[in-house]
């Protein structure tokens, strides 16, 4: 909407041949880092498409040709799709076994991470009565005025009360991350 998403769009529009590219945006080039991106003409035959690298722009840009046939990237995912389908087929406990350790290996991350927010957060509700504590006494000791004390203390309770309400649903989500396990 505003443009400022970081999500990674994965778009597969046609060509002007009509046809479609099945690794639109996950092609990189090994050397420069720009995206792959697919070739495709009506004189080529669809064993001659292929994907080059961005930055090669006809021998003017930074990189030099770095391609790959698009039937020899298909025959490259199909061979690994297959591979892993046959260790799945052959030794379903132990991919089992690593599936769910590296699952639980997330889930410990997760919940690192939400107890780190929660601590972070509690920390930060303490500063701020700190320091609405030393701005009542300034503004007692008449160093602040009084409409400075009520746009400061003002300011500091609306973010204590937004932090307190994303801590307690952050303490929510720990304890069904918690129970789950």
């Amino acid at each position: 909407m505003n443009f400022k998403s970081t999500t990674v769009s994965h778009k597969r529009r046609n060509t002007r041949t009509g046809r479609q590219s099945l690794f639109a945006g996950l092609l990189y080039c090994p050397d420069c880092g720009a995206k792959l991106h697919f070739c495709t003409a009506k004189s080529l035959k669809p064993n001659q498409e292929f994907y080059r690298c961005a930055n090669y722009n006809s021998g003017r840009g930074t990189c030099k040709i770095h391609y790959i046939h698009n039937v020899v990237l298909e025959e490259i995912v199909l061979k690994a799709v297959s591979s892993l389908a046959d260790y799945v087929r052959c030794y379903e406990p132990v991919f089992l076994y690593f599936l769910a350790m590296q699952n639980n290996a997330e889930h410990q991350i997760n919940l690192k991470v939400l107890r780190q927010s929660i601590g972070k957060g509690e920390q930060r509700i303490r500063q701020i009565d700190k320091a609405i504590e030393e701005l009542f006494e300034a503004n007692i000791c008449g160093k602040i005025t009084d409409e400075r004390f009520i746009k400061m203390t003002a300011s500091y309770e609306k973010e204590q009360k937004n932090l307190t309400a994303s801590v307690e649903n952050w303490k929510l989500e720990l304890k069904t991350l918690s129970s789950r396990r």
